[in-house]
């Protein structure tokens, strides 16, 4: 956090930035705090967080920062305190304005340390992924501009050693005008990859080169295209190839719903899947491991918004095929809904529900139900209190992954 204090100081008041700053206090009760198939124990838990964030949109600095603490105690000593940061972090800083930048992004999170078994504080980790480097952008004439991108990344986790890994990347793209709405632009790309705390992990260095279509409607439509090839380059095994797909969208529909869309295939590993701000690379979720998969995905999202209501829905898809060894197989598949009301005065109701599901390839399978129902009210600009209900149910054929729990939220949030 000192770190991304020290590169804020570089903004030179170009334009104003805006600092915020949040206080929490959650006391929260589970009548299975272990997610244990028999039922576990009961009892309260008392979370405290507080955070900072920043965000400037300028011509020296832009982006936003946003670090966060949070300390969890458990007084009938079903697990030990807790304390977990958090830091959501990407920056570009003009060196030269209009053509030479520098990058730096960070994801600071938890993650499961099993991804196949329930997700208690003892199967949690802290994990990183930190990237830095230059981009270049230079524009020839109206029609004609090129890109290169240099990047360090360095990934690491409290626990999993195959997720530990240093990497180098290097980006180049040519980026033609077809009209004002359209582009096309051919792009390759590299990736060395060096598991140097983990001799067991195999370094590879991963290569793609593909071509993109990409067409714009105003503001209200986004519609990108990408197709081209992959080779994985594995120190001692086999090499690895195949294509890269990239579809996106993002339309606006009308003044009140909004519509996303994002397919992707290609090779992949996870910690290339958290830091997909960095570049437009194909990803993979739910698995932190270095080992590679080819991974072939879809995600769609809607929003619709009437009067003082909205509705978000979602859906996805995703095949994760291993080609190291580590992982096993699997599939996932994933649905959200959830509801938003103003009842004016300061107060909201929320209600979400979600389902996932795994199937692995060793014949095991998970189903996953989470239901919320919660009031949010604000009796100030600065101030809110929240009170919700959970229930959350996995049913499983592995051994011991089976559970049910009943949960209590109250929570006091101070913002400003």
């Amino acid at each position: 956090m000192l770190f991304w204090a020290g590169v804020l100081s570089l903004s030179t008041g170009h334009a104003a930035g805006t600092w915020d700053y949040f206080g929490s206090y959650q006391l929260g009760y589970s009548d299975n705090l272990e997610l244990a198939p028999d039922g576990g124990t009961s009892g309260v838990y008392h979370t405290l967080a507080a955070g900072i964030g920043y965000e400037e949109h300028g011509t020296r600095l832009d982006g936003n920062v946003d670090a966060s603490v949070e300390y969890i105690n458990y007084p009938g000593g079903a697990f030990d305190d807790e304390t977990w940061l958090y830091v959501d972090g990407d920056l570009r800083w003009a060196l030269v304005r209009d053509r030479l930048f520098w990058v730096i992004t960070d994801s600071l999170t938890n993650q499961p340390i099993d991804a196949r078994a329930p997700n208690t504080p003892v199967n949690l980790q802290q994990t990183n992924v930190f990237t830095t480097g230059p981009s270049l952008s230079y524009q020839f004439d109206a029609a004609n501009r090129v890109q290169a991108d240099l990047r360090y990344m360095h990934s690491w986790a409290d626990e999993d050693e195959t997720f530990k890994a240093n990497r180098w990347f290097a980006g180049a793209a040519w980026i033609y005008g077809l009209t004002a709405a359209d582009d096309v632009s051919l792009h390759a790309t590299y990736y060395d990859t060096d598991f140097d705390q983990n001799e067991d992990q195999e370094d590879y260095r991963r290569q793609s080169l593909f071509a993109a279509w990409e067409r714009r409607t105003g503001e209200t439509s986004v519609l990108r295209a990408e197709l081209g090839v992959i080779n994985v380059d594995f120190d001692e095994s086999d090499n690895e190839n195949g294509w890269r797909v990239v579809l996106e969208w993002n339309h606006v529909i009308s003044s009140s719903s909004s519509l996303v869309v994002n397919g992707r295939h290609g090779l992949t590993d996870a910690a290339l899947a958290i830091a997909t701000a960095i570049n437009p690379e194909t990803i993979g979720t739910d698995v932190i491991s270095g080992d590679v998969y080819e991974v072939t995905a879809l995600d769609v999202a809607y929003t619709f918004s009437w009067a003082a209501s909205a509705i978000d829905m979602g859906a996805s898809y995703e095949q994760q095929d291993y080609v190291t060894d580590g992982e096993i197989d699997r599939d996932l598949l994933s649905f959200s809904m959830g509801w938003t009301r103003n009842l004016g005065g300061g107060w909201r109701t929320r209600l979400s529900g979600d389902f996932d599901r795994a199937d692995y390839d060793d014949g095991g399978n998970d189903k996953t139900y989470f239901l919320f129902a919660g009031v949010d009210y604000a009796s100030t600009p600065n101030i809110s209190y929240r009170m919700g209900v959970n229930w959350e149910r996995r049913d499983s054929n592995s051994p011991g992954s089976e559970y049910e729990d009943w949960g209590v939220i109250l929570m006091v949030r101070y913002d400003r």
